[in-house]
């Protein structure tokens, strides 16, 4: 490698100081192979630190306390976190053998357990390497020798050749790349042209065989008899209903003409006000229990504190052993408690936590029906109102994020039993030391008391199987009339509280409220009013709960969307109705959609018009491409950090830089620029779902489709374009509209020249991307930085404890699609990127198919939907490869006998040939899409005889095996808890029925009243805080179940708060 010296000008202004940052990629053109080498080295370094620690092994940070336990629930929690069906086995023993079930898992059983999504995603990785390892195979040990076997190399620009403006050396990686052939050797090009045909031929064939099977397999997944039971694979949302047409009566006579007929009507209604009477709830809950838990934390911190006090003044001193000893004892006694039920006060029992307790409700709804004699047997299943609402589908403030229950199914039981961690979860005990905690010192629960308390909206039948159990022993005197006290109770009965012995009213916790009364504003620090948590949202709570229940009994005095979501009783009626013309008015009852989850549902979006839509769509492709415009304007400016020692030398009012401290100026350069840059890709995907979801499509797996090519076109401008382009994008963009015919001679000038940039890009990506996904970096940094500090209540510590990692495949698949379209555009020109495309695709592959088995949650499924939209954006990288060596064709010159470079263009007819090759590969994707896309989404009516078929044989299946369970050979159906029922299929078709009868029910009407979860304490705070909530209003829900204090006043608990419900998990 040959070097130079030059004398570096002086800036007079920061555009010229920045010119030699613009397209920083070029200035390592001619990287040399040691350079290289040493950045492989770097990666290969991150690569090899441990990424994976098995369960059964050592864990490596045993010095700071932590179990393997507590490593599994970071890199195995799908062994025992989600339900049986789901689970896989744990990998054998060893840092390397986890390889072997990840190979070895079957297709089907991998699609059982993981879904469609991470299948077609591990499936799209395949394709490319489908694609890659044969294109490398064949291209490298051709073009690699054409390349570099006689070519320009190091020492070219000599004798005839010595003209610098004309020729120049070629150094280091460069020598193996397109540029290096000689000017008189210009027949070599007509290898880089067929190699270039035939990698495109290949690919699309690759496409077409892909997409071929993708259809096959999302066919039989749609006529599968598991999922023909879901409501989804059965209901059309129609969107844009005319006035007339948005009753139950004129749906039911429009839509009742398809195979079946229809078996439920949900016509939806506009539930703003209620939705945001919900969430201001749910948010004043959780301060309220933030409130109570730090009372009484600090109440006993201040007890803890006094004692030591004493036993100091008393000359007791404790040696280390001993104290050891004592808090022992005292985390022996918080499991215990947090093992024992605890008090409870203002359960509304709208929470159902199994499917037994909603099969039970099924039982005596159909007792009081019959002997009223009011069973209306038009169909299966009537017709329901919207407002005639049921528990089957409840979810409280248990419901903070469905990705954090994460398949939690067992209360107490099954998953309880492999937990074990430090985040406040307390394992179960045999019940002896529970029991002799009775006789012992130390906290002692007397006998309970029961104590009923009575509930308007509850019948005689439900109050009479729960009650409110009081334990505490600065409790018991309360006399029962109390707690059903209706008097106005506040602050000033506060004096002969529990917390005033320890604790002073300055030591409660207290909030800022909104100025203005604007419940959407968040509360400013020193602005507003302050008051006392507690007390103020005891009465929010308590007032939002009544009117919150008042609006669900009363839903029609809500105005009508223009929607409706339409369930058919056949699986083809459904998706024959979202294919027809159903208005003569164009955009009225359209678009119509099919295979939507219920979970799935935008409510926000329900009542949005066609226009408003088409509104929505231009203001946001506008907006999007204004951010991928300006983008780049605060990604140079972390470039320009990255410089400022540079700048600070050539910019006179930025030379006071250079009498910073070296330290500090190290930092702002090297630490800072990447800190930024990782700031401002993780705010980017956020913007593009808000974005999205405000374009008005109505299930978050439009959003993800939307937010997929959202994402790939921004990333491919900025990682790809901006970074190859030696100019700013403005002035490519300026270029392009004066001239369109200069794209090929833009992208043959410039791209060859980031080659080697994006060599080490791609193994970077590889070996550290990859070894970060095994390692889990983000959930350890959760775990142990986030947890510590922020979860301060049961819940919190709960969430995080079940909270699995989950894959948002909108802002996943780009990633990959983008460094395919790379490699693909630099297959001919640079050919050693294969090498490291195959790396790249190999290691992901193997990466995220261990975290599919092993650690994502995937709660919602699209059926691979997005698996056809990456293959159709694969073809941008083909259309730019096929552009770029029509630009480097035409700029091919040869020489004469003095070395001067002739006027002709010797690669012309390539040029031309690859014109045509690029005309025809837009004709293909234009008919493959044609053919193909009908396919992807809905089921064609040859496959529903088949259908019909399977489900027979599994409703015979499920006969049997429900005829060996009344035998007594199979304790599979749900015990008394309902814990082993994990899915539709589990249940019989009268069960299914009810459950999902009301699936597609407004979010806001299936709303239940969170609990408010404190953690119970020997002092018997805790109690009387549920106590004087109780007095304040039998309207707020307040428990301290299965929850306690260890010795340092932290948080246990050994169950799920009380209003989880395991029925919100079923998929429906």
């Amino acid at each position: 490698m040959s070097s130079t010296s030059s004398v570096v000008p002086i800036a007079t202004n920061l555009s010229s100081a920045l010119g030699g940052g613009k397209g920083q990629t070029q200035q390592i053109q001619n990287q040399s192979a040691s350079v290289f080498f040493a950045s492989l080295v770097s990666s290969i370094v991150i690569f090899v630190e441990p990424p994976y620690q098995s369960s059964q092994d050592p864990c490596p940070v045993d010095a700071d306390g932590l179990s393997a336990d507590l490593t599994s629930s970071n890199s195995q929690p799908r062994t025992y976190l989600v339900p049986e069906k789901q689970r896989t086995e744990p990998p054998p023993k060893g840092i390397w053998r986890w390889i072997i079930p990840v190979y070895r898992t079957s297709k089907v059983e991998f699609v059982q357990k993981c879904g469609l999504d991470a299948y077609f995603f591990l499936r799209y990785l395949w394709l490319l390497l489908k694609i890659f390892v044969p294109s490398a195979a064949v291209i490298l040990p051709v073009l690699l020798p054409i390349n570099y076997v006689g070519g320009k190399g190091p020492n070219f620009a000599t004798g005839i050749y010595s003209n610098a403006t004309t020729w120049n050396n070629v150094t280091g990686l460069n020598q193996f790349a397109f540029g290096n052939v000689r000017p008189d050797e210009t027949n070599r090009y007509w290898a880089h042209l067929i190699l270039a045909v035939g990698v495109i031929v290949w690919s699309c064939w690759v496409f077409f065989d892909e997409l071929k099977d993708y259809i096959k397999l999302r066919q039989a997944y749609l006529t599968s008899p598991q999922h023909r039971l879901r409501a989804s694979a059965t209901t059309v949302l129609v969107s844009g209903i005319p006035k007339e047409w948005c009753t139950a009566k004129a749906l039911d006579g429009l839509y009742d003409v398809f195979p079946g007929g229809i078996r439920n009507i949900w016509i939806n209604r506009k539930f703003d006000d209620l939705n945001a009477k919900i969430k201001l709830r749910n948010k004043l809950a959780l301060s309220l229990e933030s409130g109570e838990t730090n009372l009484v934390q600090n109440a006993k911190k201040a007890q803890m504190k006094k004692a030591k006090e004493e036993a100091k003044k008393a000359g007791k001193k404790q040696t280390k052993e001993e104290e050891k000893q004592e808090k022992k004892k005292i985390d022996e006694k918080a499991s215990a408690v947090a093992n024992l039920d605890g008090v409870s006060a203002g359960d509304p029992h709208q929470v159902r936590h199994n499917i037994r307790e909603i099969l039970s409700d099924r039982g005596r709804q159909h007792s009081r029906d019959e002997t009223k004699n009011q069973v209306h047997k038009r169909r299966l299943v009537p017709i329901p109102l919207v407002g005639q609402g049921i528990d089957a589908v409840g979810h409280g403030l248990g419901n903070i994020g469905k990705t954090v229950l994460g398949g939690f199914r067992t209360v107490g039981k099954e998953v309880d039993e492999r937990l074990n961690t430090t985040n406040g979860f307390v394992p179960p005990e045999d019940g002896e030391f529970a029991t002799q905690l009775q006789t012992t010192g130390g906290y002692e629960p007397p006998e309970d008391k029961t104590v009923a308390i009575q509930h308007d909206s509850e019948d005689e039948e439900g109050r009479s199987d729960h009650h409110i159990r009081d334990s505490a022993s600065t409790v018991v005197q309360r006399r029962e009339s109390d707690a059903r006290s209706d008097k106005s109770y506040n602050e000033d009965d506060d004096d002969d509280a529990l917390w005033r012995r320890y604790l002073k009213p300055k030591d409660r916790d207290t909030m800022r409220l909104p100025i203005f009364g604007w419940t959407w504003m968040i509360s400013l620090p020193l602005i507003g009013k302050k008051v006392d948590t507690i007390y103020y949202c005891r009465k929010e709570i308590a007032r939002l709960n009544v009117e919150i229940e008042e609006d669900q009994g009363n839903p029609e005095k809500f105005p009508l969307m223009n929607s409706a979501f339409i369930q058919f009783n056949h699986q083809v009626a459904a998706h024959m109705a979202c294919q027809s013309v159903t208005h003569h008015m164009p955009k009225q009852m359209a678009p119509r959609m099919v295979e939507i989850s219920p979970d799935d549902v935008i409510w926000d979006n329900m009542s949005i018009t066609w226009w408003e839509s088409y509104i929505r769509t231009v203001v946001v492709l506008v907006l999007i491409i204004g951010l991928v415009i300006g983008w780049a304007i605060p990604v140079s400016f972390t470039g320009t950090l990255s410089q400022i020692q540079y700048l600070s030398q050539t910019l006179s009012w930025l030379s006071w830089l250079q009498r910073v401290p070296a330290v500090i100026l190290a930092v702002i350069q090297g630490l800072l620029p990447q800190l930024l840059l990782a700031l401002l890709l993780l705010v980017l995907p956020i913007i593009l779902r808000l974005l999205a979801k405000n374009q008005g499509v109505p299930t978050g797996m439009a959003v993800e489709i939307s937010v997929q090519k959202f994402y790939f076109g921004f990333l491919f401008v900025q990682v790809f374009l901006i970074v190859s382009i030696s100019t700013t994008i403005t002035t490519v963009v300026a270029q392009i509209a004066a001239s369109p015919q200069s794209i090929p001679a833009i992208l043959a000038e410039n791209i060859p020249k980031a080659a080697n940039y994006f060599f080490s890009y791609l193994i970077l990506q590889a070996l550290s991307v990859s070894a970060g996904a095994l390692l889990q970096v983000g959930e350890l940094l959760s775990w142990f930085i986030l947890g510590p500090l922020l979860d301060g209540t049961a819940r919190k510590k709960w969430a995080r404890q079940m909270n699995l990692p989950t894959t948002q495949w909108g802002t996943f698949f780009p990633v990959f699609t983008n460094l395919a379209a790379i490699g693909f555009i630099y297959a001919v020109i640079s050919p050693l990127i294969l090498i490291f495309n195959v790396i790249t695709f190999g290691l992901f592959w193997i990466a995220y198919r261990y975290n599919s088995l092993y650690v994502t949650k995937f709660r919602s499924d699209t059926g691979g939907l997005l698996f056809p939209t990456a293959v159709n954006q694969l073809f941008v990288g083909l259309y730019f490869m096929e552009a770029s060596l029509i630009g480097l064709f035409f700029l091919v010159t040869n020489a004469d006998a003095n070395g001067n470079a002739t006027s002709n263009t010797p690669c012309k007819p390539q040029a031309i040939i690859m014109i045509i090759v690029l005309c025809l590969t837009v004709v293909y994707q234009i008919l493959l899409s044609q053919n193909f896309s009908p396919l992807y989404r809905y089921m064609p009516i040859t496959l529903e005889d088949d259908a019909v078929e399977r489900d027979g044989e599994f409703a015979r299946a499920q006969e049997m095996h429900s005829m060996d369970e009344e035998r007594g050979n199979n304790d599979h159906r749900p015990t008394s808890s309902g814990a082993n029922v994990e899915g539709l299929e589990d249940l019989t078709p009268a069960e299914r029925d009810f459950l999902v009868q009301r699936a597609f029910q407004h979010e806001a009407l299936r709303a239940k009243r969170p609990v408010v979860w404190i953690p119970r304490d020997d002092l018997g705070v805790a109690d009387d805080e549920v106590y004087r909530t109780q007095r304040t209003s039998k309207h707020i829900w307040i428990s301290d179940q299965y929850t306690a204090l260890d010795s340092k006043a932290r948080v246990v608990y050994r169950r799920s708060p009380p209003d989880f419900s395991e029925v919100d998990l079923i998929d429906l």
